[in-house]
């Protein structure tokens, strides 16, 4: 059981790892044209496994409608968002931003699941709501000049995409967690998911405008980089997190999945050589706490 938690715990890593290569690349070629590039390379790396290990007949043809407006929200919307509030307010606010989508999924369940909620489960959506607001408000550090933690743009503007981003994740996965319910496979899922968000953010390349084009040509580092990010954050993480969820307890796997924003601030002191505040600490601990009510009770 310990050897499922530490997969838990190496996908939180690579999500982790994922968002800073992500936070770089973002702010060279824009959030929006990272998403494109980034969809691309994934739904190959999807395709190609689910087809290796012969998922595809899980899907059904009433479950394709489902799946493909699931992917428009949580993937195409959500992920543009979420990689276009990284561009403006860097991978520590972002991540934290994130966390939100499980107090979301909270809520939707009651919403349209018809489940019910504890007062355990609200104080861990509350918790959740606190610590994002602490570690947003008082997290920021005017001695640190390192790029991921500069904001580009308005603030205001990456705050509002991070949010709009953790309902569109909370949407999608809600409207997948019936199907998924019923044997369909959650990879040969994901790969019609990001194939079809991938077809039409690729409809973007027609627009010339500034948010659609690359701010800079596109070369072999980004590409690869690119592909480096999708793997970690998509094709190895999210399977680490299916495997450890079909061997063990899911509220502990999914708050442990959930330390990302944490390990990102070791990973920012790390590298950046300058000590997050308190602020910023206590904020992001307070999110991960308010996970774990909110999955494990």
């Amino acid at each position: 059981m310990v050897f499922y938690y530490f997969l838990a715990i190496l996908a939180s890593l690579c999500w982790a790892v994922s968002s800073l290569i992500s936070a770089d690349i973002t702010r060279v070629i824009g959030g929006l044209v990272f998403n494109r590039l980034r969809l691309f390379f994934v739904s190959i790396m999807l395709i190609t496994y689910t087809s290796l290990i012969g998922t595809w007949e899980t899907i059904n043809f009433e479950h394709l409608s489902i799946i493909i407006i699931s992917g428009i929200i949580g993937v195409f919307l959500g992920d543009t968002l979420l990689f276009i509030a990284l561009q403006k307010i860097g991978p520590r606010r972002n991540n934290i931003l994130f966390s939100l989508a499980a107090p979301f999924t909270i809520l939707l369940n009651i919403f349209f699941l018809k489940q019910s909620m504890s007062i355990i489960n609200l104080l861990g959506c509350f918790t959740v709501f606190f610590g994002v607001i602490i570690a947003i408000a008082f997290g920021s550090n005017t001695n640190n000049h390192h790029r991921w933690e500069l904001i580009q743009g308005s603030l205001k503007i990456g705050i509002l995409f991070g949010i709009l981003a953790a309902v569109c994740q909370a949407i999608g996965l809600i409207m997948m967690k019936p199907i998924l319910d019923l044997g369909v496979d959650p990879i040969a899922s994901a790969a019609i998911r990001t194939s079809i968000s991938f077809i039409l953010l690729s409809s973007s390349f027609v627009l010339k405008t500034k948010n659609f084009v690359s701010l800079i040509p596109i070369n072999i580092s980004i590409i690869i980089k690119s592909i480096i990010s999708g793997f970690l954050g998509m094709a190895l993480g999210m399977s680490l997190l299916l495997i450890a969820l079909q061997n063990a307890d899911a509220g502990i796997v999914a708050t442990l999945s959930s330390t990302s924003p944490i390990i990102v601030l070791f990973l920012i002191w790390l590298f950046t050589k300058k000590i997050p505040t308190k602020g910023a600490w206590i904020g992001t601990i307070l999110a991960i706490l308010g996970t774990g009510l909110i999955f494990i009770y």
